[in-house]
């Protein structure tokens, strides 16, 4: 046994890290892993994904407005709301995604499996990117491996592999940008490296799929004034703002961003409550540190750690939040490539994030970076574990191999995937549907129906439709409908708390204007017609 005198405390960050890859294994052995380690992740999500696969709607709302802009596009609209009887131009969600599902429909025709086995295809491809980017950083295939087990068993982005979101993409682009920032040598020009225009042009489709790609953009920002790369720096500045400028001048062409609005709001779902205050930002930046500190990352790293948003933030939950940051932060600081660039990364995100509304709430929002987060945590103890038993005089390692014990805890929230996929739709949700489906077997012509989720009836229902004003002012309801043509109404009963606060009460106000001609039990919902 080694002795604790061979040891030099003052060298703690030159210990060598045990493993596979410090261990002088042949090259030839490192290439098989290469190869190895990937066909091996790939299988395991594939036999995963048949399992959790869900061909039903998810009731977000999102993830239908994303594929009717892409059926727009492929159908030689242009990007409008084509669900809309104005057909205005869409100022909200930006283009990216819609022109990958509009590429997917031209080719396939008009399918919802086919877009979302494509949202599976980029989740994939990004763990495999993950796998490199943490042999990378980390100097170990085997941990790298590891790290991309559990996120192809990671119950938070198997959910989105097939939910017809934006994030499958943005994750595949973004890690791509990060791959090809990597690849940039220090010792070469750096306009003539191809990887540099590659991660420009990742880059800038990772901003047009999500706005969110600004963060990515202030990570690298950073990375290369820090390093005080200048040519760098005026190349990714002027390049991106030359991939973001046109879709900020229609933003503004089309009265600003959509994406401002519900930043200054109290609670982008309750307009009513005004715009938020000094005070209000410093409560809601004071929450969402809490809440993402004590739940969030501790959740999308390790998906068996339940959370429950009803009750208070608990002390065991603050306990194992902090301890967990604080091996992410260690992790982050014993990373042996790219420290810099990753910090810079995640600190961007978050700064943005944490500015959000509360009711913002999930793991959905750091998905980008949930895999640098895990990388970050598991290298952490590795290294902790490691100085720690030299210090002690042990030669004992730990085998990376060890962190797939994890997958043990993942199964039951992948059973949980499963169960969701094999049910059937709420008794709500499906006559929701099915007087969407109705009306589009009637074959009413020029039908603008009025509804809460009005995108998701869309896809159904093959005819316009139109959401209520959230006021309690009745007249004003009625003024709209009249407005906007409307000639049906569904009055539902999804849950949804501005169906009962706003137009419930203006039918119930205005009896003479509404005509029951479709009504579903069990429990009620009804189709009227809107007599003007």
């Amino acid at each position: 046994m080694m002795s604790k005198k061979s040891i030099n405390p003052g060298k703690a960050r030159s210990i060598p890290t045990a493993g596979p890859d410090r261990q002088g294994a042949p090259e030839q052995n490192k290439d098989v892993r290469n190869i190895l380690y990937p066909v091996i992740i790939i299988l395991l999500y594939l036999v995963v994904y048949a399992f959790i696969f869900d061909s039903k709607i998810d009731f977000n709302g999102d993830n239908a407005s994303y594929f009717t802009l892409g059926k727009a596009l492929s159908s030689g609209h242009g990007y409008v709301n084509i669900a809309h009887i104005e057909m205005s131009p869409e100022n909200h969600f930006p283009p990216g995604y819609p022109f990958l599902i509009s590429v997917v429909l031209s080719v396939f025709g008009e399918s919802i499996m086919a877009v979302k086995l494509f949202d599976g295809l980029y989740i994939v491809s990004s763990i495999i990117l993950i796998y490199f980017i943490a042999a990378r950083i980390t100097d170990n295939k085997t941990l790298a491996f590891a790290i991309s087990v559990l996120l192809a068993l990671n119950s938070h982005i198997l959910l989105y592999s097939h939910l017809m979101m934006s994030e499958p993409a943005f994750n595949l682009m973004s890690t791509l940008t990060l791959w090809m920032i990597m690849n940039i040598r220090d010792d070469k020009g750096i306009f003539s490296q191809p990887a540099l225009y590659v991660s420009i042009v990742a880059l800038g489709i990772s901003y047009y799929i999500r706005s969110t790609g600004l963060a990515l953009f202030g990570g690298i920002f950073l990375w290369f004034l820090i390093k005080k790369n200048w040519k760098a720096v005026a190349f990714y500045t002027a390049g991106f703002f030359m991939f973001a400028l046109p879709w900020y001048l229609r933003g503004q062409k089309l009265g600003g961003s959509s994406y401002i609005k519900p930043l200054v709001m109290i609670n982008p779902y309750r307009p009513d409550l005004g715009n938020a205050s000094l005070p209000d930002y410093i409560a809601r930046l004071t929450s969402n540190i809490s809440r993402y500190i004590a739940r969030e990352i501790p959740n999308s790293s390790f998906p068996f750690i339940k959370v429950n948003y009803v009750n208070e933030i608990s002390l065991q939950e603050w306990v194992l939040g902090l301890i967990i940051l604080g091996i992410i932060v260690f992790g982050l600081i014993r990373l042996k490539k790219f420290r810099l660039l990753i910090m810079a990364y995640l600190l961007a995100t978050f700064g943005i994030l944490f500015m959000w509304p509360e009711v913002w709430t999930g793991v959905r929002f750091i998905l980008p970076v949930m895999p640098l987060l895990l990388i970050s945590v598991l290298f952490g103890f590795y290294e902790l574990y490691t100085i720690i038993t030299q210090k002690a005089g042990f030669k004992t390692t730990l085998s990376p191999f060890v962190f797939l014990f994890l997958a043990l805890f993942n199964i039951n929230p992948v059973r949980d995937l499963h169960k969701r996929a094999v049910a059937d739709y709420p008794a709500n949700w499906k006559n929701y549907f099915e007087i969407a489906k109705w009306i589009k077997k009637q074959g009413f012509e020029n039908a603008v129906v009025c509804c809460r989720k009005a995108d998701l009836f869309y896809l159904y229902s093959d005819t316009f439709v139109y959401t209520y004003p959230y006021t309690e002012n009745d007249q004003e309801i009625i003024s709209e409908l009249k407005d906007n043509k409307v000639t049906h109404v569904v009055l539902d009963n999804l849950g949804y708390r501005q169906t009962y606060a706003y137009l419930l009460p203006a039918i119930q106000k205005n009896p003479e204007h509404f005509q029951t001609i479709l009504k579903l039990s069990d429990p009620d919902t009804y189709l009227l017609k809107f007599n003007p």
